[in-house]
């Protein structure tokens, strides 16, 4: 979707701290991690966390982003498109 340049640093340490309570399967979180297969996110967990990211980042996240957002990285750039308006 797009490349690691595409979001800010702090946009993504943001969602790192957010990630924290929601990383059960202890990995470490990269970029390129991918919540249903390295965080084990089903569709209750992935619907908490948006909420979380919703509330931090006051914004709405429309649900038909969620299927095309499968890294940590793409989460970041959605955000910041959502931000930006």
């Amino acid at each position: 979707m797009a490349a690691s340049g595409d979001y800010s640093p702090e946009t993504f340490a943001a969602l790192l701290e957010l990630l924290t309570p929601f990383n059960k399967t202890g990995v470490d979180l990269k970029p390129e991690t991918r919540f249903s297969e390295d965080l084990n996110f089903d569709s209750l967990v992935v619907m908490e966390f948006v909420a979380t990211v919703e509330d931090r980042f006051d914004i709405s996240v429309p649900m038909n982003m969620l299927p095309d957002i499968t890294t940590i990285a793409q989460l970041a750039v959605a955000v910041e498109k959502i931000v930006k308006g």
